[in-house]
């Protein structure tokens, strides 16, 4: 059993550093991390996922100094992750999803990967592991609902339901 899950606009809406993180500006950037905000309920659903021992990383196309920052910055409590120079090839592809699970230590069947762009459900898709696409923070929700996803949720709510359910007993402690 793990979960892993997208970062920007996933776990934390970021948008007001977009412009400096599609321009490369990484320093204009990190200042800004502190005024992100962590979408309604995630901080104490990834708690809960901890306390019921279900492991958890993050895959994202950020590089790695972000993606920490951003976590420690806010609390996630998080410690595997697959950042952008992770792999040669990124997101559609399989090949962070596959590094996740291998650095996690489970079996594609025992996992979900979670993420509010077509990329995270089709490299999750072709990585064999159950999509979740998460809508909360998504800029095009239609699109995202297309990309043949396993499971859509609009709240972080609906997530915790299905999570406990997906993961019985460990997540009803």
């Amino acid at each position: 059993m793990a979960v892993i899950l997208d970062l920007d606009q996933t776990l934390i809406d970021s948008r007001i550093a977009l412009a400096f993180r599609d321009a490369r500006r990484w320093q204009r950037v990190y200042p800004l991390i502190p005024k992100f905000q962590p979408y309604d309920g995630i901080l104490t659903l990834l708690h809960d996922l901890v306390a019921w021992k279900i492991p958890l990383a993050i895959v994202t196309s950020s590089p790695g100094t972000y993606c920490q920052r951003v976590v420690e910055a806010h609390g996630f409590p998080i410690t595997h992750f697959v950042c952008y120079h992770d792999t040669v090839r990124k997101k559609p592809h399989p090949e962070p999803t596959l590094k996740a699970l291998e650095r996690l230590g489970v079996p594609a069947a025992a996992a979900v990967a979670i993420g509010d762009d077509p990329k995270d459900i089709l490299s999750a898709r072709a990585a064999s592991v159950f999509s979740v696409a998460a809508t909360w923070g998504t800029s095009d929700p239609a699109t995202l609902r297309a990309s043949g996803a396993d499971l859509v949720v609009e709240t972080c709510s609906e997530l915790r339901v299905f999570l406990q359910e997906r993961f019985g007993t460990a997540a009803s402690r």
